[in-house]
């Protein structure tokens, strides 16, 4: 979103309305879970497999990937280090970072279940009422301004100590 080559096929997908609206208002922190374990930019897609009590990160097209073990230790470094954030901005459809309807797969590819990414789920873990929400749905200005109130009530009552 940012303009950063960091998705698995080194497109960049940009939103120069939505970045504007971010620099003006945000001071931005770039967090990419599959880069910053290590991942290379191209690389195999991945997609969330298992069951809902037991998700697994593995390859789209190489069920041999599994990065489970790297995802679950930087979900669990990674959400204390942004402890002075007070809204975040996820990229819609991603397994690590989609908010929702991410699907879950079996064996055999078929969707059984859907759910948030796992790095959405670590954050919201630490910070439950942090006001998060992706792209996707800061697309028109009334979006935008909705979020940004959002965050401001979330900084008053931050600021309150509540």
């Amino acid at each position: 979103m940012l303009g950063d080559r960091v998705r698995y096929d080194a497109q960049v997908k940009q939103y120069p309305e939505l970045l504007q609206f971010i620099q003006q208002h945000f001071d931005i922190i770039s967090v990419c879970p599959e880069v910053e374990i290590g991942l290379s930019v191209p690389r195999p897609p991945v997609q969330l497999s298992g069951e809902l009590a037991n998700i697994k990160v593995t390859g789209r097209d190489a069920p041999d990937i599994d990065i489970t073990a790297d995802m679950q230790a930087y979900c669990q470094r990674r959400p204390p280090q942004l402890k002075h954030i007070q809204g975040y901005i996820f990229k819609s459809k991603s397994p690590s970072c989609g908010i929702e309807n991410i699907p879950i797969f079996n064996s055999t590819g078929e969707t059984i279940d859907t759910t948030s990414g796992v790095f959405v789920s670590a954050i919201l873990q630490h910070y439950p009422k942090l006001p998060i929400t992706d792209e996707m749905a800061l697309q028109t200005t009334v979006q935008r301004e909705a979020f940004l109130q959002r965050i401001n009530c979330y900084r008053t009552v931050a600021l309150s100590g509540n």
